[in-house]
């Protein structure tokens, strides 16, 4: 045994052995920092310290086997013993191993002291953000800190878990543990958490941590990953300082399925410990035990697959995710979020003219009502709440009421805040809705319909050059969305493009065939061109998804009236409406059917329950903008039936509820106050706000030459020649749409 440890020494096996440790222990620590830095995958480093293993039997078999000679590396049965060089191949070993001892002592004194306790001066120190905190901290507990005085010492995001099931085939509840863990996570004190739409653009990238962390401004990150194999699953989980790369803390969980709730409780208390952005006492304890709303895990898993499911906001996903919800409430009713879910599936599916809001708006407010009484405390279900009263346009104050409450409840709710600042514009209070919507876009940096909104409204204001910069980071984050395409639809028609226009929305069509607002914005478009035919055929198009879209029932009713065939038209009108009674566009068709019959009284039966008297009498209940996008043939109607006084009242307040929106320089609102003006007869103001209007691009309606009250001035002098400009852009356009096949 000693002639064998003799001849593994005079070999230098055993110093390659101290050699290959050394130098293994190194790699490891290395890459221990900069795989997770590199946005590599948590098994990443097992598979490094895989290779280091089976590496070291390999060198010490080298070593055994052949000697570096000054002639090269030779088998050492084939170098005569008196002739070796070992002993001093051996020293240079020992050199080597020497000096790479000294470097992980280095390492090992920078990484313990100086990276661990020397933080930056504007965030927390390395104990506060999770390190290790001395034993006096410890036994003092919450008390050492005054409550008052805490701090709010970092931020985080949280990732979407990678699936790294066999099957791959759990995307749903994956995401549902992550965005389960956010939402805990956000219910802490002091904790500023990622908006999900923002955290979730980074599914699946493996991006650098720091940009990141730069583009969510957050400080840390968390992030892991879910295996599941028949009823076991193994959650691992991992928080990252963002600066540098360093893990903060991690953690693996085994546990059977249905233990998912503990597991996410257990997640997040260890992330809020490792925080220590609060000292975690009961009462957070108590915060995160509140939020858990159901112990069954089918009505759980139903729910998480709703959430995935709605997220793209398309006609099938809404359906799906419909499904999802309603499951999940026959399994267990007393689920509030489920019911909320269900409650937003169904008010979108009539934002989106998928299905009539006479239809399913009845069956939002059931479900939200439900979400209510089961826990009025839960932001969701306001924010639900807030949503369907914007689309059932109830009274002002009871949108912004239960939006505000949404806010209040869940406070890192973007989606809450971007409704609560659509509300906001859409009531008169512009200004503030941008301050909200900003609040949000902090929140949630990267969510697709913020940053529709955003680049809308800086257009809206005429400043173009921020409204492309939104436009841009949406198509960097969401080039497969068709809302992409919609945003630059909407961009070209403010610009006063309608070929531009065209393309685009025809390029959104290709991503989403089923939208409806898409196929009727071509429409729109075809009729102004003066295509009725290929109109009508998107008309068609709509309706196969959504046999009572009024819009497209609308422009049938239209093919039909100026085709000569008024009594169809009327019968096509009345029959739907007797189905749904509400909706606008159909009594907006019908309202002007009956003006250009020169029936002014009835035509007002139909605009009034559009912008309806309010109760008291003085004026007219105005919930919304869109409401006034009509408004004029209201004002004509009211002029041409004997009632001045009412047109020129309406006329102003609607004009208040545009003067509202702040500066907006696109060519349609003074389009809008044109029209109302020619309903009142103000020559003078026509004039003016349609010099405006053809400035920024305007182009001629259809309706202008069907004896809409602008068509009565085509022979004045002055408003003539603007009204013609408006109809050769329309008719120029048209040209170039038919050249280019579109």
């Amino acid at each position: 045994m000693s002639s064998l440890f003799s001849e593994l020494k005079r070999r230098n096996v055993i110093r390659v052995a101290v050699l290959y440790g050394v130098v293994s222990w190194l790699i490891l620590q290395v890459s221990d920092i900069a795989m997770p830095a590199l946005g590599l995958p948590e098994w990443s480093i097992t598979l490094v310290l895989y290779f280091l293993a089976i590496g070291f039997p390999i060198a010490l078999i080298f070593a055994w086997a052949f000697e570096l000679t000054p002639d090269g590396l030779k088998r050492t049965k084939e170098v005569d013993p008196n002739a070796s060089v070992t002993p001093v191949t051996g020293q240079k070993i020992n050199h080597l191993i020497i000096g790479l001892l000294s470097v992980a002592l280095v390492f090992v004194v920078i990484h313990s002291y100086v990276l661990e306790d020397d933080g930056d001066p504007g965030e927390a120190p390395a104990a506060a953000a999770g390190g290790p905190s001395s034993s006096a901290e410890q036994e003092a507990g919450p008390d050492v800190i005054d409550p008052a005085a805490r701090p709010v010492l970092t931020s985080i995001a949280v990732l979407p878990f990678d699936d790294m099931s066999p099957a791959k085939d759990q995307e749903y509840f994956t995401d549902g543990i992550s965005e389960e863990l956010l939402n805990l996570l956000a219910k802490i004190p002091d904790f500023k958490v990622a908006g999900r739409t923002s955290s979730f653009a980074f599914k699946g990238k493996h991006d650098d941590l720091r940009i990141i962390g730069e583009k969510l401004g957050v400080a840390t990150i968390l992030e892991g990953s879910v295996r599941k194999q028949e009823d076991q699953i193994r959650v691992t989980a991992q928080l990252i300082k963002v600066d540098d790369g360093f893990h903060l803390w991690s953690e693996t969980y085994d546990r059977r399925l249905d233990d998912v709730f503990a597991i996410q409780d257990e997640i997040a208390t260890e992330v809020v410990s490792a925080l220590k952005q609060t000292l975690l006492g009961e009462e957070d304890r108590a915060v995160l035990a509140s939020v858990r709303t159901t112990s069954n895990t089918e009505a759980y898993a139903s729910y998480l697959r709703g959430r995935h499911m709605i997220k793209d906001r398309t006609s099938e996903g809404l359906y799906k995710a419909l499904r999802e919800f309603r499951h999940a409430t026959e399994v267990d009713p007393d689920f509030a979020p489920a019911w909320a879910g269900m409650a937003n599936a169904y008010s979108l599916l009539g934002n989106y003219d998928i299905r009539p809001n006479d239809e399913v708006l009845p069956l939002a407010r059931e479900a939200v009502d439900r979400a209510l009484s089961i826990d009025p405390g839960l932001g969701e279900a306001w924010a639900a709440m807030g949503l369907l009263r914007m689309e059932a346009l109830d009274p002002v104050e009871e949108q912004l009421a239960a939006l505000e409450k949404a806010v209040e409840l869940s406070p890192s709710d973007a989606t809450a805040r971007m409704w609560l600042a659509s509300a906001m514009t859409s009531s008169g209070r512009a200004e503030e809705g941008l301050v909200v919507l900003r609040e949000a876009y902090g929140i949630d940096p990267l969510n697709p319909t913020l940053l529709f909104n955003l680049a809308i409204r800086e257009a809206f204001d005429g400043h173009w050059e921020e409204s492309s910069g939104f436009a841009s980071e949406l198509e960097d984050v969401r080039p497969d969305w068709d809302g992409t395409y919609r945003l630059k639809m909407q961009l070209a028609n403010a610009r006063g493009d309608p070929v531009e226009e065209m393309r685009w929305a025809k390029r959104a069509l290709e991503l989403d065939p089923d939208n409806v607002s898409t196929l009727m914005q071509i429409a729109d478009r075809y009729v102004d061109f003066g295509d009725w035919d290929r109109a009508r055929d998107y008309a068609d198009r709509a309706r196969e998804v959504n046999p009572l879209a009024g819009n497209a029932i609308a422009l049938q009713a239209d093919y039909r009236f100026y085709g000569g065939d008024a009594e169809g038209a009327w019968g096509l009108v009345n029959r739907t409406m007797d189905k749904i009674p509400t909706d606008s566009d159909l009594l907006g068709q019908a309202g002007w059917m009956a003006l250009r019959e020169r029936r002014p009284a009835d035509a007002l039966q139909y605009f009034e329950r559009i912008i309806p008297p309010d109760a008291n009498g003085d004026g007219w209940s105005l919930q919304d903008v869109e409401q006034v996008f009509g408004a004029h043939l209201q004002v004509l109607a009211y002029q041409r039936a004997g009632r001045p006084e009412d047109a020129q009242r309406l006329r102003r307040q609607c004009n208040a509820l545009l003067d509202s929106l702040g500066a907006v320089v696109t060519w349609f609102l003074p389009y809008m106050r044109a029209r109302m003006a020619a309903g009142t007869d103000d020559r003078d103001e026509v004039l003016r706000q349609l010099r405006i209007a053809v400035e920024a691009n305007a182009v001629a309606d259809f309706y202008d030459d069907k004896g809409s009250a602008l068509s009565g001035y085509r022979d004045d002098p002055e408003i003539g020649p603007l009204l013609a400009t408006m109809v050769a852009r329309r008719d120029r356009f048209a040209q170039l749409a038919a050249s280019e096949g579109l």
